[in-house]
């Protein structure tokens, strides 16, 4: 290429000596792309690159804290050329993140969002720091509402999510730990873990599993989740997504891993066991009875969204001698003239409450929700009108719905959703033999189940006596002793 010069070391480091090198190779790697910026400079006496990506970098940034220093630089280009970029790099960039890099390393570390400079005759390329790029402030959880606590959430960028973490947990021993997921996507993903707290087992578990990942992108952490899930069968999540910064940071003080996806608002926690879904941050912000009190609710609700459908076909169908004599001949009163058993109508009607359900989701949040409202009270009324199902049965999907909805995470509801039609089908074919067998079969699969080789059911199968300290009910902060007041023990001050 004319006087073009570059060199090639034995280990491919590809070292050139011209800016027309870098223009040719820059424009081969990246094609004509548009938010490719080449623009030529001079420091002092010597012409060089500036080279950036436009979408990855502030413009304004780009000016206060590159340009402007370059312009105005004064380096005494008659020293040695080989420590040039490093006086540059100390003198007028030392508040940037900075490092000497070859020519094969360019592109990558400008899709980063670093800017580099380059010098005639001088065979390294000077990076620097310049991702600054607009992103979403701090705001208040979207999909888990905060009654009394931090309103503060995560939210798209990594750097940000890592700051919440580190600023509630002043702990020396906190780590960060990077790794990249995606072929095409390439996204950055962090481990964050206490040193000395984490099981070395697990920790390894999750690094090989995200470096033996082939998928071509990862835009959210649920695609990570997939990934983390283990081979076998796994009817339930096996690790804790949550927006709640406080949440997270509660996990990784009882020893769990949280990982970080830049681009994703909600954060995992792994290992994930079943006591953990019915658990909330709020729990520990109020009084304890009202926090037991609570968490057994939770537990009660599950219960309801899972098999109260059932029970009402099977018993409906095939017991009814467990019916009180009055409940069954009002309940009897309001079936006379419906055209479908009890099974059609119960998954009709759960399978409409589905549709207004994703509706609601997918619609624009201004008319969402009152098209879920409305939907829901227009189609049940209209149904029940018209003799298609009965007013019990508005009852038995309505309490089901509520129920789903007190899982403090989302996606542990979402898992009981698809289950409750499984149990529906057996109660309709065997009556309340059915719903024992779905029951016994859910029993058995969750104490087979491990999340990263910590049983599913722990602390309560196997039983571990420390783990109930804050399981199935919040006991009250003890105070140590001699730490008390008077007052504290019973004396007056």
């Amino acid at each position: 290429m004319g006087n073009d010069k570059s060199t090639k070391t034995e280990d491919n480091t590809l070292h050139v000596q011209s800016k027309k090198l870098v223009q040719s190779y820059l424009h081969q790697v990246f094609g004509d792309t548009e938010d490719l910026i080449i623009v030529t400079i001079w420091i002092g006496r010597s012409e060089g690159l500036l080279c950036y990506l436009n979408t990855m970098t502030s413009n304004d940034f780009m000016m206060e804290n590159i340009i402007k220093p370059i312009t105005v630089s004064d380096v005494d280009w008659d020293d040695n050329p080989s420590e040039l970029l490093g006086v540059l790099r100390y003198k007028y960039f030392g508040g940037l993140t900075s490092e000497i890099i070859c020519l094969n390393d360019l592109p990558n570390k400008l899709i980063a969002g670093y800017a580099a400079v380059f010098i005639n005759n001088i065979q390294e390329i000077l990076i620097l720091d310049a991702k600054k790029l607009d992103e979403r402030s701090v705001e208040e959880p979207t999909t888990q509402t905060v009654v009394r606590g931090p309103k503060e959430g995560f939210n798209e960028s990594a750097q940000t999510n890592m700051s919440l973490i580190r600023r509630r947990l002043l702990n020396e021993k906190l780590r960060f730990e990077k790794h990249t997921v995606g072929t095409q996507s390439g996204t950055s993903v962090y481990l964050a873990y206490i040193e000395g707290g984490i099981d070395f087992e697990v920790l390894q578990k999750v690094r090989a599993r995200l470096n033996k990942s082939k998928t071509p992108s990862l835009f959210d952490s649920g695609s990570l989740e997939e990934i983390l899930r283990p081979r076998t069968l796994a009817l339930f999540p096996t690790a804790y997504s949550s927006e709640r910064p406080d949440a997270i940071c509660a996990l990784i003080l009882e020893n769990r891993m949280a990982i970080i996806v830049n681009g994703s608002p909600f954060v995992l926690a792994v290992p994930a066991v079943m006591n953990d879904f019915f658990k909330s941050p709020e729990d520990h912000y109020q009084w304890f009875a009202f926090g037991t009190f609570s968490r057994l609710l939770r537990y009660i609700s599950f219960l309801f969204s899972m098999f109260i459908p059932s029970l009402y076909v099977a018993v409906s169908t095939f017991h009814q001698e467990l019916i009180p004599t009055v409940l069954l001949t009002s309940i009897a009163a309001q079936r006379e003239g419906i055209p479908f058993p009890a099974v059609i109508e119960i998954v009709i009607m759960e399978i409409t409450f589905e549709i207004l359900r994703e509706a609601g989701t997918r619609m624009p949040r201004v008319v969402g929700q009152a098209i879920s409202i409305v939907g829901a009270l227009v189609l049940g009324q209209a149904a029940v009108e018209a003799g298609i199902i009965s007013n019990i049965l508005v009852i038995v999907v309505a309490l089901t719905a509520i129920s789903g909805f007190v899982a403090p995470v989302y996606t542990f509801g979402a898992n009981v959703r698809l289950l409750r039609f499984g149990v529906i089908m057996l109660a309709s074919l065997f009556g309340l033999y059915g719903v024992i067998l779905f029951a016994c079969f859910l029993l058995i699969h969750l104490v087979k189940m491990e999340s990263f080789g910590y049983p599913y059911l722990s602390p309560f199968a196997p039983f571990i006596k420390s783990g109930h300290k804050d399981a199935l009910f919040r006991w009250p902060l003890s105070v140590p002793d001699g730490q008390g007041s008077k007052e504290d023990k019973g004396g007056r001050t």
